[in-house]
């Protein structure tokens, strides 16, 4: 199994990670610091803050990408649906997250276009979509195909260079298939309307083109109207799901060759299945991805939100762990931290319906969602970016590869802003190394990874999130919901006194190398910092030298200086939630809360048989005397780092303050 340095003790308790033994007292003061995030404010007014130009599109297909390589997500939509032919269409940021009422570009063909999928097929560094075309040019008795717009250099070409044969097609999905470093294409196949069932379809990546034939089709027809690639069972490659309306959905696996299956691994059980939009994230499980779904009772079924989880792996078949209330016509579907609480939430609309968000709650999600917006459109597809880049965050995982001959490693954040760099053991590869999808969060390799081998992945994401939505209510235009989260940039002052000190921060550095943090102390005062793997900033002969690197958010410093002095960080405040893996032996780790904590209460999920002690710089402990953990520090505080000693991993996870 893959281990992300993260990620590699939260795997194994996802279910409970709190599953310690503590006192009665301190179990009462968790829940009450926790339950403050069931009544987080959803960070969305109820009326969207754009809306393009109604223009009579039938809006449907949406990507976010940066299609001009202007470090700007693009808006890309894909007009037509079953209505009436029309356009793909290009509304490119405008530098500072705001778009144009009516598109900059449009395709010069048209067509019945369904949805798309954006990505670099062709390994040129520039963005291209894919797109399926539901129907051909004649309308229901006439099948479509699925079509590609490649870039030229930061424009899409106005006639797409690859077109299908045909068939009847309402999706696709990029995503590498067959495990070798590049984007292939899958597809629907079928029209519902009248019960066409049709083969599901991948088109495999030959040197960045595809056959207009397929390469793999399943063993069974179907009437799949959505299509998405992942790792459903972990073993490092690729496989593909369906979403189906009359016919069950479906799981194809790969085998640890990276070749999928055509026979399904996985049907859904329920004996009505009529589904319309799917995405995939680790809902309950870190290991094994859980699929969302939006149920469509236009032409049967029950109309409702289901969630789909894996926890043990894959059965044969299975029904959905977790329903909503029946809400109609249910259409796009989206998993996104929406409070930033560290757990996947749900967005979903539908047609001549709100756009509706539902908090994560228990091994579901809300019943009574806590946000409706006040629209009522024809919702096709719902997808989340940091569009005005207001709180973009810079993050490093670190993967110690255990399996033999792997493709996939999937990064810990839900939705990807920007992939920065891939290092595998020490050496950065180039993007024609790998390869990944816009907004997701896998990446696939095109030199399959070993056992021993170390990927490092530079990544950006973001606390700030905008909702874009399509509509094909052609008197209504498409909307932006944007975030309204305040990107206040925060400031910590950190005081060292002579001798030796435990310190951390909770502000994450603007610039997170250690040599720009510390600049102000840089100087005859200091004598060294030092991690927590003895790694040393410390000044031989004339110079500094920095053997640490960056600061690491969650890890803590110990600090030796000759003389008092401080130094300020700033930069954007982590979530407080944020959960820090800690392992046998010793270790300095962060302190995240705003403000002082009892130190009991601050470190509630460590106290149990896994934990030695904790120690602050004076020399104060947490342990345990006889039956009773008794705490010689009294409070934490912001600034402060901690020393841990742990006889086996666990994880740290501070307790949510308490808003008044």
């Amino acid at each position: 199994m893959i281990n992300n340095i993260y990620d590699i003790l939260y795997k194994k308790n996802k279910k409970n990670p709190m599953k310690k033994t503590l006192t009665l007292s301190v179990i009462f003061y968790f829940v009450l610091f926790t339950s403050s995030l069931i009544s987080q404010e959803i960070p969305f007014n109820t009326s969207p803050d754009w809306e393009s130009n109604a223009n009579g599109s039938i809006s449907t297909g949406l990507g976010l990408a940066d299609i001009n390589n202007d470090g700007w997500k693009d808006i890309i939509v894909a007009d037509g649906n079953d209505i009436h032919r029309q356009h793909l269409v290009v509304y490119y940021n405008q530098g500072d997250g705001t778009f144009p009422l009516d598109p900059d570009w449009e395709s010069s063909d048209i067509d019945y276009h369904g949805h798309l999928s954006c990505g670099d097929i062709d390994k040129d560094g520039w963005i291209d979509v894919a797109v399926s075309v539901y129907l051909g040019e004649g309308g229901f008795s006439d099948p479509g195909y699925v079509k590609v717009y490649y870039n030229n250099n930061g424009t899409l070409e106005s006639i797409p260079s690859f077109q299908s044969e045909q068939f009847y097609t309402f999706s696709c999905a990029l995503g590498d298939a067959d495990g070798d470093g590049d984007l292939d294409l899958a597809t629907t196949a079928g029209e519902p309307y009248n019960s066409i069932f049709d083969y599901g379809k991948i088109f495999y990546n030959n040197a960045g083109v595809f056959n207009n034939s397929d390469q793999w089709n399943s063993s069974i027809t179907m009437g799949s109207l959505d299509v998405d690639f992942a790792d459903m069972d972990a073993n490092g490659f690729l496989d593909v799901i369906f979403s189906c309306e009359e016919t069950p959905n479906y799981i194809y696996l790969a085998d640890d060759e990276g070749n999928i299956s055509n026979v399904p691994a996985w049907q859904s059980a329920e004996n009505l299945n009529f589904i319309n939009s799917i995405d995939i994230g680790f809902v309950n499980s870190l290991t094994y991805p859980s699929l969302i779904m939006t149920g469509n009772s236009q032409l049967g079924g029950e109309g409702k939100v289901r969630l789909y989880d894996f926890l043990s792996g894959i059965p044969s078949t299975s029904s959905a762990s977790w329903q909503s209330q029946n809400f109609g016509y249910g259409s796009g579907v989206l998993l996104a931290d929406v409070t930033n609480n560290g757990v996947l939430d749900l967005i979903y609309g539908g047609w001549w319906l709100p756009m509706k968000i539902a908090l994560k709650e228990g091994t579901g999600f809300q019943m009574n969602p806590s946000y409706t917006s006040s629209t009522n459109s024809v919702v096709e597809a719902i997808l989340m970016a940091d569009l005005d880049k207001e709180i973009i965050i810079n993050k490093q995982e670190v993967f110690q590869i255990e399996q033999e001959n792997i493709s996939v490693i999937y990064l810990e954040k839900q939705i990807i802003e920007n992939i920065v760099s891939v290092i595998k053991n020490g050496i950065s590869l180039n993007y024609n190394e790998f390869t990944s999808v816009s907004n997701r969060n896998w990446i696939s390799f095109n030199e399959n990874l070993n056992s021993g081998d170390e990927v490092i992945v530079n990544y950006e994401f973001s606390n700030d999130g905008d909702i874009v939505i399509t509509n094909w209510d052609s008197g209504k235009g498409n909307y932006i919901f944007y975030n309204t989260n305040e990107s206040t940039i925060d400031t910590i002052t950190i005081n060292l006194e002579t001798g030796f000190q435990f310190v951390s921060s909770r502000i994450i550095p603007e610039n997170p190398d250690l040599m720009i943090v510390l600049e102000d102390v840089l100087n005859e005062n200091l004598d060294f910092v030092r991690n927590s793997e003895g790694a040393m900033l410390r000044k031989i002969g004339p110079n500094w030298v920095n053997n640490i690197g960056d600061w690491k958010i969650d890890e803590g410093y110990l600090i030796k200086m000759f003389e008092n002095n401080s130094f300020e960080i700033v930069g954007i405040a982590v979530d407080p939630s944020t959960i820090i893996p800690v392992f046998a032996g010793f270790q300095f780790v962060s302190y995240f809360p705003e403000n002082s904590l009892n130190a009991l209460i601050a470190f509630s999920s460590l106290i149990g048989d896994s934990l030695d002690f904790i120690r602050n710089s004076k020399g104060e402990m947490i342990r345990k005397i006889g039956p009773n953990w008794v705490n010689g520090i009294g409070n934490t505080n912001p600034g402060e780092g901690y020393l841990i000693k742990m006889f086996s991993d666990g994880e740290l996870i501070y307790p949510a303050e308490k808003k008044y």
